[in-house]
């Protein structure tokens, strides 16, 4: 039978070193005025013990843990992951460590972990752009928000994206254009890609009709339903504009369980630019969102306000960019699919 797990105290490492817990202390939160020999000989005596600083009980202190949390609805999703990547670099570069939290999209999960981590953490990001950040977090700590909804963010310039989708899919002659939807009802972000849609037809003087826009809350199965319902209509769009790329990716799947090819049947465009979109059968046209790029500012954006260092941008906007592949063309034989 295996012994009981028994933690180390700050009490054994001063113990072991021959120093008082002060001293320990004080050189753990590298406090000016210890030698070099007792910075050594607390260091060997917490290698030794296997001492490991509690964050919780640093932060309930008031000292810094040394810890920026992370908010996401799935540790697996391609946005969340590209942008976990960025922020992950930026943080360790700086000495801090990222805790990932995931809420599965469950309002309860969402406030028990941000409880948690007004505790644990020094700040947030948080990557779930529908969360009202005020209301789960208050003034307690900083928090950057990855998306158009927040005091402090990072995102894309989601309204031109939409109208340079749109604008592409005109370019190419097509005229019957649809929209598959974000989650418009939660998210600026969704709300702001389809009202880029709307200015590039209207400016184009082209008809937008009400069944030409369905929602596929960002997700490939609803995207998938949505397409279905798009190409079924007695008067398909030639082409459709995707809010995100899994949209995208279930629009193809759709198009293609319905005998038509892509892009000859109908073109798709998506948003995003995930790994996926690359590498997909046609590659995937698309916006492309730096989000690498934009996870590593909102990390540093994050970082800086902890360290109370001034910043005048506190919305910081990346432009949207345009990335042609194979899933567009110009309108060919298109055919409705309702039979």
């Amino acid at each position: 039978m295996s012994e009981p797990f028994v933690a180390v105290t700050l009490a054994d490492v001063a113990r072991s070193a021959g120093v008082s817990k002060m001293t320990v202390s004080n050189v753990i939160n590298n406090k000016p005025g210890m030698s070099d020999a007792t910075r050594e000989r607390v260091q060997r005596a917490i290698n030794a013990t296997g001492y490991v600083v509690n964050p919780a009980a640093r932060a309930l202190s008031g000292r810094r843990s040394n810890l920026i949390g992370v908010l996401t609805p799935h540790i697996n999703l391609p946005f969340a992951t590209e942008i976990l990547h960025g922020a992950s670099v930026t943080a360790e570069a700086a000495g801090l460590n990222l805790a990932i939290f995931t809420t599965a999209n469950n309002v309860t999960l969402e406030r028990e972990r941000a409880t948690l981590l007004r505790t644990l953490a020094d700040g947030v990001l948080l990557v779930i752009p529908s969360a009202d950040e005020h209301h789960i977090f208050g003034n307690a700590i900083p928090v950057v928000t990855l998306g158009a909804h927040g005091h402090r963010t990072v995102q894309v310039d989601n309204h031109t994206g939409g109208a340079l989708a749109t604008q592409h899919l005109i370019d190419l002659g097509h005229t019957r254009i649809g929209h598959i939807a974000g989650m418009r009802d939660v998210l600026r972000d969704a709300v702001d890609r389809q009202a880029g849609y709307h200015a590039a037809l209207l400016a184009a003087g082209l008809p937008a009709p009400e069944a030409y826009v369905q929602d596929g809350e960002f997700s490939e199965e609803l995207g998938e339903r949505a397409a279905r319902t798009l190409l079924t209509l007695p008067e398909p769009p030639t082409a459709i504009f995707a809010a995100n790329d899994r949209s995208a990716i279930g629009a193809v799947r759709a198009a293609t369980a319905l005998g038509l090819n892509v892009p000859r049947n109908v073109s798709i465009v998506g948003f995003d630019d995930i790994h996926a979109a690359s590498v997909m059968d046609p590659p995937l046209t698309t916006i492309r969102q730096p989000l690498e790029e934009m996870g590593t500012t909102a990390a540093q954006l994050l970082i800086d306000l902890i360290r109370g260092e001034e910043r005048t941008e506190m919305h910081i906007c990346f432009p949207a960019t345009l990335i042609v592949r194979g899933s567009t063309a110009p309108p060919g034989r298109t055919q409705s699919a309702s039979s």
